[in-house]
């Protein structure tokens, strides 16, 4: 999933998805039914999704070269009008609450300003003028006298008046601003910097709130979305955490979700005594979860993107593999180091300590099953050979003296331990 919406009445939500030929699915969030579904309008991707005011309708902004953009009546599943959005990535889109047919999408170097009439939809290019530097704009919010509001790549707001930019507001952030929201109470932005500013109706500043020097901050956090209602913020962060900050506690964020961030999810664990599991993602992380209620107990950063997670048979220690043919084998307790091991260049894919805890077999996209000694200080010991295609399942017997292996060329082969 790369996009989500919310619609007016705050229980229905739009998601959209990665693929050659990607849909739209609307679903409602109390009892997680799907709604409707929108095909045949992307393809590679969708990138952004927004619902009118009046929920009717919906804006979608494909991945494909030519960044489509489609209006639907999501209800009857019907495409109202589309059109080629850009020749480069349009990072936001949506309706003007202001004007019932009006669309403001913006992304690499542009700004445009949409109107809707009938199944058409015409764009006009925003004049920047002398008033700022043509930028790369990833966000945008609305205000009322035909105002707009764009958060750029190098951390500057800029605002317009119409098509035109009106004013700069400079050094806004210090780093690239991801996310902005609109309430009856002001502004919010969120940055690259890790901070949330908060600002009036005219974009005058009124405080900023720096997550990294949180309870629950770490060196570069980054947040990527906010709402705010109230006296209570949402941000969404790089590391796939939902926070919400109390504007009078904000030294106190509240974590709402946890999970791993970029990429894909390839290794799960789960230790053989006590109630917790281990994964690990492309986003270079390993975290441990409770069974129970899901929460994450521990975290550390890997060098690589990890593939593989493994606990020993006694649950002391978890070997992570890695996509530089890799690994290394951490304590359970406190996820610190007990070593690193590199004898492959090939991704590993899979591990598997031996059910009475003297070896740990590692596989990988050599094609080849290392043995490694827990007891000797992991040192190698043997090596598995005959495979024609990489190692995608390892299994010990229960006895710990036979090893049986998967390849991706679905071969099953079985080896025996020396002795």
């Amino acid at each position: 999933m790369l996009s989500l919406a919310l619609h007016p009445d705050r229980t229905l939500v739009a998601t959209g998805q990665v693929g050659k030929e990607p849909y739209i699915c609307i679903w409602n969030s109390f009892d997680m039914k799907t709604v409707s579904i929108l095909k045949d309008g992307h393809s590679h991707g969708i990138g952004s999704l927004t619902f009118s005011k009046d929920g009717m309708r919906l804006v979608s902004v494909g991945l494909d070269p030519n960044n489509i953009i489609n209006v639907w009546d999501w209800k009857k599943g019907k495409l109202l009008c589309t059109v080629k959005g850009h020749s480069d990535r349009i990072f936001d889109c949506q309706f003007n609450p202001f004007r019932i047919n009006s669309l403001v999408s913006c992304g690499v170097k542009h700004i445009k300003f949409w109107s809707i009439c009938g199944n058409a939809l015409t764009a006009k290019k925003g004049i920047f003028g002398k008033a700022g530097d043509i930028q790369t704009m990833l966000c945008l919010a609305f205000g009322t006298e035909d105002l707009t509001y764009t958060g750029t790549l190098g951390g500057d707001i800029y605002v317009w008046k119409g098509i035109n930019l009106l004013r700069v507001i400079n050094d806004a952030h210090q780093s690239s601003i991801y996310g902005m929201d609109t309430c009856e109470d002001g502004f919010a932005t969120a940055s690259k910097d890790g901070c949330v500013r908060i600002w009036d109706v005219d974009f005058q500043p009124i405080s900023t709130i720096n997550l990294r020097e949180t309870n629950e901050g770490y060196p570069g956090m980054s947040i990527r979305s906010v709402q705010w209602r109230g006296d209570r913020i949402l941000v969404g962060t790089n590391d796939g955490e939902v926070m919400e900050v109390f504007v009078r506690e904000r030294d106190k964020p509240r974590v709402v979700v946890q999970g791993h961030a970029e990429g894909e999810l390839w290794a799960l664990a789960v230790h053989p005594k006590k109630p917790i599991f281990a994964t690990g993602s492309d986003d270079q992380s390993v975290r441990i979860w409770s069974v129970g209620d899901n929460t994450l107990l521990a975290k550390t950063e890997m060098e690589n993107g990890v593939r593989s997670v493994a606990f020993s048979s006694d649950g002391s220690h978890l070997a992570v593999g890695m996509a530089d043919g890799s690994f290394k084998v951490l304590t359970t307790r406190d996820l610190s180091d007990v070593i690193h091991i590199k004898d492959r260049n090939e991704v590993i894919h899979e591990m598997k300590y031996s059910p009475d805890g003297n070896y740990l077999a590692v596989g990988s996209n050599d094609n080849y099953v290392d043995i490694y000694a827990m007891a000797s200080r992991y040192k190698k010991v043997g090596q598995c050979s005959g495979s024609s295609s990489f190692i995608t399942h390892i299994d010990w017997s229960e006895d710990s003296k036979y090893l049986q292996t998967n390849s991706g060329a679905a071969e099953r082969l079985f080896y025996k331990m020396p002795g």
